[in-house]
Formats: C-alpha cells, structure tokens, sequence
C-alpha cells in the first residue's frame, strides 16, 4: 500500500490584478522587452534601429512612472546607457 500526499486544506490563492488594467500593463511589459530585443539586434538598418529605440524610450517613460524600474534592473549594458541618458 502507498502513501498518499496529503490534499491541499486551501484553495491555492490567484493573484488578483491590483487595477483592472493590470493586464493591458503587462502587455505593455512584453511590448516594451521586444522592442528592446529588436533594437538591440538590429544591426543592418540604422533607421529601423532608431525607430526601435524612440518607440522604446517612448513606452519607458511611462515604465518608470509605474515603478517598474524601481524593482528590476536592465542587464544589457547599451540598454541600460539609453534610459539612463533619457530621464
């Protein structure tokens, strides 16, 4: 005969957004890694690179109104430069 795991006593508790925007926030989270992959990849076409960069600087400011750069860091070290020299 085999043990079995005792059940959960509670329900596992859901994270509940803390604004009903939560997940229009979190969208703009992945928007705003892309646009930081596809800038910093971006290696042939310099206007495409720039475009890249605006809309990324542009969603930044609203990033660090949130808090968001309060509680993670940028690792990438041009990345990091580009919305130090921006605030």
């Amino acid at each position: 005969m085999q043990a079995r795991p005792n059940p959960p006593r509670h329900a596992p508790l859901r994270v509940q957004p803390a604004v009903p925007d939560a997940y229009a926030a979190m969208g703009w989270i992945e928007e705003f890694t892309e646009l930081a992959r596809l800038a910093i990849d971006e290696e042939d076409d310099e206007v495409l690179r720039r475009g890249y960069e605006d809309e990324l600087l542009r969603r930044a400011v609203y990033l660090r109104a949130a808090g968001l750069f309060d509680v993670m860091d940028i690792r990438h070290p041009a990345l990091r430069a580009m919305l130090e020299d921006a605030r």
